[in-house]
């Protein structure tokens, strides 16, 4: 991965850059002035108004997400319920994106088009919201607003969804499972792939591991292939004598250059590519002080992490868990929190604030 943290731009040159492009040439900026640009900014108030800026803009923002979603912290994507509108209708809902450090004054408020008023939100991932109804889908980037509506699925006995962006591909795709199908839809083409796997219902979670795409059934690891045709193999992974296979079924999470699966009661582990098979391998005492993951309420939302949390006031080697109603709480990376959770002191004004305005969605993006 590229190490943003050393572009740099001195102020000469932004300056002949201004005389060179004048007004109206900032959408003709070259990516990597606008990749220095982006991690300069102090906040993801910032960060929102770069995107919004136009399409090129917006373009380098999502070749640099991968890197860029570990520098910001998440925010928050939530419905304001609306107590007088149906169950699971989105009439008259407001949906916001909150900033955790100004949880009162949103970073934008979303008006769902009309498409969306009796779909049910399922999840987030990769920064997407995914509605459904019935065979029905559609895909809505949190940040900009902007929907995609997927072809009708082949099925209507679903039992798992998620969005998946491979980062060594410039396809997305949406995938959906049956009792014992799954299926692929890559956006903007016309029609599914599918794929007869037996145990396709008790998918888990699908992550983006370097080009690749992995499922996982409860502690077996899959990789979904996508080419030349959809098709899943398992991936094999040994055990150490001294690990108990039983405690692998837990969250798995992309952290860098590792797989990990964490939110168990024991240690958390990390995958060792390197050998064949790859093998489970603890991970050590304090390393994962680096990050702070953001896990959301089973199983509306993709893991985030944010590096060096300590510049936000954050600890590293914690969770911070986002329940449905809005509220965060902690527990140690490599063993969770026995017994009631506790809200998260860091946290206390968006917590309070959530206990007084009502939502039926809230998730990390």
């Amino acid at each position: 991965m590229q190490n943003i943290n050393r572009i740099s731009i001195s102020n000469t040159t932004m300056s002949m850059l201004c005389v060179m492009f004048g007004p109206q040439g900032w959408a003709d900026l070259p990516d990597v002035l606008l990749c220095s640009i982006m991690v300069l900014l102090g906040s993801s108030r910032d960060l929102l108004a770069f995107i919004a800026t136009c399409p090129s803009w917006r373009a380098a923002f999502m070749s640099m997400k991968p890197a860029l979603d570990m520098i910001f912290p998440p925010v928050i994507f939530r419905n304001c319920a609306d107590q007088t509108s149906p169950a699971g209708c989105n009439t008259g809902n407001t949906w916001e994106l909150i900033d955790l450090a100004y949880p009162s004054t949103p970073l934008r408020r979303l008006s769902l088009p009309n498409i969306l008023d009796t779909m049910e939100i399922l999840k987030c991932s990769y920064g997407h919201a995914i509605f459904s109804s019935s065979r029905s889908h559609v895909i809505m980037d949190v940040l900009t607003g902007t929907t995609v509506a997927a072809p009708p699925c082949p099925s209507i006995q679903l039992c798992y969804r998620t969005f998946v962006s491979p980062e060594a591909s410039p396809d997305s795709y949406l995938f959906v499972s049956s009792p014992h199908c799954l299926y692929a839809w890559r956006v903007g083409s016309p029609s599914w792939l599918h794929r007869d796997f037996l145990n396709a219902h008790l998918i888990h979670e699908m992550v983006s591991f370097k080009g690749r795409v992995i499922a996982r059934i409860q502690q077996k690891l899959y990789i979904v292939h996508l080419a030349p045709e959809l098709h899943v193999e398992v991936l094999r992974v040994a055990c150490s004598d001294n690990i108990d296979p039983s405690k692998l079924s837990r969250k798995l999470v992309v952290c860098e250059d590792m797989l990990l699966l964490l939110g168990g009661n024991e240690k958390a582990f990390s995958i060792d590519f390197s050998t064949k098979p790859a093998k489970y391998v603890r991970v050590a005492d304090g390393g994962l002080s680096k990050w702070a993951f953001f896990f959301g309420e089973k199983p509306i939302g993709q893991p985030r992490l944010l590096v060096n949390p300590e510049r936000i006031g954050l600890k590293g080697g914690q969770v911070y868990q986002l329940d449905q109603n809005g509220r965060v709480f902690s527990y140690p990376a490599d063993g969770e929190q026995d017994g009631e959770w506790v809200p998260e002191p860091c946290f206390v004004t968006i917590n309070a604030h959530f206990a007084c305005s009502t939502t039926s969605y809230a998730s990390w993006v």
